[in-house]
């Protein structure tokens, strides 16, 4: 699968431990930055390279890391075309790509360890949307309808270079 990972300096290490597990997975994964702890990088870009990953379809799901996961979901998630969840379990990023149909897990450094972060990274890329046979077609119908709805909503993401904070 095609999986794009990005993350500000605070999920640097959480990104890389991901990526090297899902490329030892046989997922091609394409790292949207930040390049290294060098500098501060703001997380609204990576978020917007992110989204316009997904948006392009150079990725099919996306992982986006930071301290908390707060900022990495909420600024990928205001695109049209991305569902951004911030997840601590299993079981909800599971139910994230099952109920949901998320494209974009987002994690804390902070929160998640490296080993936690990459079985979290493992079940939200394997889990299927709808795939809940015991759930009523009605159900699933509406599961449906929202995530429809949900990804139409937001701005579309255009090409953005990575911004970093200023060293005064």
């Amino acid at each position: 699968m095609r999986i794009a990972i990005g993350s500000v300096v605070k999920g640097f290490r959480l990104k890389e431990a991901i990526k090297a597990h899902l490329q030892a997975r046989g997922h091609e994964v394409t790292d949207v930055g930040c390049p290294d702890t060098e500098q501060f990088c703001k997380f609204p870009s990576v978020g917007e390279r992110i989204a316009r990953a997904l948006a392009s379809g150079r990725a099919q799901l996306a992982i986006s890391c930071c301290g908390s996961g707060t900022g990495a979901c909420i600024s990928a998630g205001k695109f049209q075309g991305v569902c951004a969840v911030s997840c601590e379990s299993e079981q909800t990023a599971r139910l994230a790509r099952v109920v949901n149909d998320a494209n974009c897990l987002c994690l804390g450094e902070d929160v998640v360890t490296p080993e936690l972060g990459c079985r979290l990274a493992e079940v939200f890329v394997e889990a299927r949307f709808q795939d809940a046979p015991a759930v009523p077609e009605a159900v699933r119908a509406f599961w449906r309808e929202a995530r429809d709805e949900l990804m139409a909503r937001g701005a579309d993401p255009g090409p953005r270079e990575l911004e970093f904070l200023k060293q005064p």
